[in-house]
């Protein structure tokens, strides 16, 4: 039974994820910088610094992703039981497909494929490449935040609260020499019956 529960759960934050990934896209849609293209006489050209571009909207997907993956990783460890690896587990597999959806949502929103749309511009009309990733690796951005951030909030979790014992220990006096030591120092031996 527990077994099937822990399933569930993490089908739900995979699936969570995935659909955190349509917002994520629509933002990175709406921050990144697209690149510029002018079409000449002998075929379509990138404006300027279209690698700063470039790499802006790589910049930008990591940045959302790194949030979305802090955000995520919260939820998942204040609804869930510590310690377990499936919400781990889930945490990684959902961030990947978190990007892959945030990136295709932000692709398919972005301007369409440039061939069609150029050949309605005149030479030297102007339109944008669609919203892309240039480099992969920032997909990897949401799930690595997810993970460290459930480990580390997990981490600071078991040590501040103090044990059971430990605090057992603080409030009763300690026995040494046949005397309790009180925080004061020894105590007076007791008084003879």
């Amino acid at each position: 039974m527990g077994t099937a529960r822990e399933l569930r759960s993490a089908a739900l934050v995979v699936v969570g994820s995935a659909i955190a990934g349509i917002p994520v896209g629509v933002v990175w849609w709406l921050v990144a910088p697209l690149v510029p293209i002018v079409k000449r006489a002998d075929g379509l050209y990138r404006i300027g610094e279209s690698n700063e571009s470039a790499v802006a909207a790589d910049g930008w997907l990591a940045i959302l992703g790194v949030a979305a993956g802090i955000v995520v990783a919260l939820v998942v460890y204040l609804a869930s039981r510590p310690g377990r690896v499936g919400p781990l587990l889930a945490l990684a597999v959902g961030g990947v497909l978190g990007s892959v959806v945030a990136w295709r949502t932000g692709h398919l929103l972005g301007p369409g494929d440039l061939v069609p749309a150029a050949r309605a511009l005149p030479v030297g009309g102007r339109l944008s490449a669609p919203l892309d990733v240039s480099a992969y690796g920032v997909l990897l951005t949401w799930p690595m935040a997810a993970v460290i951030t459930y480990f580390a909030v997990a981490a600071g979790a078991e040590t501040g609260a103090p044990a059971a014992d430990e605090a057992r220990v603080d409030a009763d006096p300690v026995w040494a020499g046949g005397s309790p030591v009180t925080q004061d120092g020894p105590a007076s031996p007791p008084a003879p019956h």
